[in-house]
């Protein structure tokens, strides 16, 4: 108001000019602040995704370090491999199924499982077997699970029709 009465006094165009220029600094001042408060939120966030990561890397050296355990423990020979009646016997304890289920490891049927944990059919598990099985059985089937045996059957099949003919 008291600023524009001198303006307008002279021309009517210099009050409107000047509250433009009022209008485009308060935008300006506002658009710094927003602009703060967005890089500030994106500091943020990208400090919790670094530990959102590191959490999740925790998370997986512990389950290596308890999977490498329940190995030694089962591993009653120290051949550094398990066999099936190893697997077997060390199942039979509650405690052990217990953990396995704590692992998110359904042993219900554990020669199916030791069917698939030894991948290269020897009848006998190496440490690296075992984990690899037990990070591929942890929880429940995912999306890209079904689809990849989707795509194996599909293989199979088509191979299956070449022969036939």
């Amino acid at each position: 108001g008291n600023c524009m009465r001198p303006l307008a006094s002279v021309h009517e165009v210099y009050a409107l000019v000047f509250m433009f220029y009022i209008f485009v600094m308060t935008l300006g001042v506002l658009n710094v602040v927003v602009g703060t408060f967005v890089a500030t939120a994106a500091e943020i966030a990208s400090k919790d995704r670094d530990s959102l990561v590191s959490y999740e890397l925790m998370r997986m050296n512990d389950y290596h370090s308890r999977i490498k355990t329940f190995f030694h423990e089962a591993d009653t020979d120290s051949s550094g491999t398990l066999s099936l009646e190893e697997f077997t016997n060390h199942l039979e304890n509650r405690k052990v199924k217990a953990y396995f289920q704590a692992l998110e490891i359904d042993v219900v049927h554990a020669y199916e499982l030791f069917e698939l944990l030894d991948v290269d059919r020897t009848n006998q598990v190496t440490i690296d077997e075992f984990i690899d099985g037990c990070l591929r059985l942890k929880g429940h089937a995912r999306s890209i699970d079904m689809n990849m045996l989707m795509l194996m059957n599909r293989k199979v099949y088509d191979k299956m029709q070449r022969i036939t003919r």
